[in-house]
């Protein structure tokens, strides 16, 4: 894995020129990444804190569609606080989260050891039975999501156990290998979402606390609904299967900010029982799950991505699905069916008039 100086590094010198040869164009996040990251890497992170905030402050106050639907998700997740605190929550959210990026991407070549500085944990007992299990070889599948800084995740949990992430791939190829080296840098082992399942269950094997983000609607991805702010969402069930597979207990993990310092959150480290039923088990995992993210989540709300669409995929949606999917199945069966060669009368077949038994004379022969 290449360093994430190589990564942020332009193509050419001249930076304003198409790249020549074979070489695809590169766009304008591409340029973007090329001029931010090198820039970010030599200012103080407080620095980038502050600068985070500024222009995050300036995004939430503006009329957006992302803005406007933070606003919404948080009156309904929160009915009784009203629109108002709705509005500068999520105003707050955008600059926790503009001050977290640039924060993060200062900060990509500074090691472990220094994020581990000043550092406040909680749950030390559920961080040291993790570890306790990691050095007798034993995997913990870590539920995660989109609270505070999961990117900081790879790089703490790296410090105390070995670890894993599963992850999504980027659409931008240069912002995924940036990413990807930001998250192995420390050590941790990058799995994508499409990579062999056999990878995963060979990483919780060996001892590592393999690491998920389960807290979002996607709806290409089979899922399962539990109960998020009072409203079923559809929320992918892998993680849960994965830990099923494996037979491995599952962890809630988490990093969030708190007057002004990181905070390494872990959870009770569970086994859940396997069952003849598996999609009750597999529900039964992830609606644990986010019942403690939520638990978290309000403690500090304006930590959590309230633009994303949770409750996007409703259960008659799922059903319309499934019912199009039999359909488009069965036709396809049909198809295949009619397009077979039709198989020739055996002589042997007692159904033709003709010939009853093969072995008698044809009709019409004298006996």
């Amino acid at each position: 894995m290449g360093s994430t100086a190589a990564l942020a590094a332009p193509e050419s010198s001249n930076t304003g020129a198409e790249p020549t040869g074979g070489a695809p164009p590169r766009d304008w996040k591409d340029r973007l990444i090329d001029r931010l990251v090198p820039a970010l890497r030599v200012i103080p992170p407080w620095l980038a804190w502050w600068a985070g905030q500024c222009l995050g402050d300036v995004v939430g106050g503006l009329p957006i569609r992302d803005v406007r639907r933070a606003r919404e998700h948080l009156a309904q997740a929160f009915p009784g606080k009203g629109r108002a605190w709705a509005a500068a929550t999520a105003r707050h959210g955008f600059r926790h989260f503009g001050g977290m990026m640039l924060w993060t991407i200062a900060t990509l070549q500074r090691p472990s050891a220094a994020h581990r500085r000043g550092l406040v944990v909680e749950g030390v007992d559920n961080l040291r039975a993790l570890a306790r299990a990691s050095r007798r070889g034993e995997g913990t599948l870590g539920f995660s999501g989109h609270f505070g800084n999961w990117e900081m995740l790879p790089r703490l949990g790296g410090a105390f156990v070995p670890t894993a992430v599963i992850g999504k791939r980027m659409r931008n190829p240069r912002a995924d290998r940036l990413i990807a080296a930001a998250r192995t840098r420390d050590g941790a082992t990058m799995i994508y979402q499409d990579d062999d399942v056999r990878s995963c269950v060979r990483e919780l094997r060996a001892g590592k606390l393999v690491g998920t983000l389960p807290d979002q609607d996607i709806p290409r991805l089979a899922g399962v609904f539990v109960p998020w702010f009072g409203t079923d969402a559809y929320t992918p069930s892998g993680p849960a299967a994965l830990a099923l597979l494996a037979n491995v207990p599952v962890q809630p993990i988490f990093c969030y900010h708190k007057h002004g310092r990181w905070v390494l959150h872990l959870g009770p480290r569970k086994k859940f029982p396997r069952s003849r039923d598996r999609a009750a088990d597999m529900t039964a995992i992830t609606a644990w799950a986010m019942a403690y993210e939520e638990a978290l989540v309000r403690r500090a709300p304006h930590q959590w991505v309230w633009w994303h669409r949770r409750w996007r995929t409703r259960p008659e949606d799922v059903a319309r699905e499934a019912a199009l999917a039999a359909e488009k199945a069965a036709k396809k069966t049909l198809a295949t069916e009619a397009a077979k060669p039709a198989l020739a009368p055996s002589p042997y077949s007692t159904s033709s008039p003709a010939q009853t038994d093969p072995m008698s004379p044809p009709p019409g022969t004298p006996s």
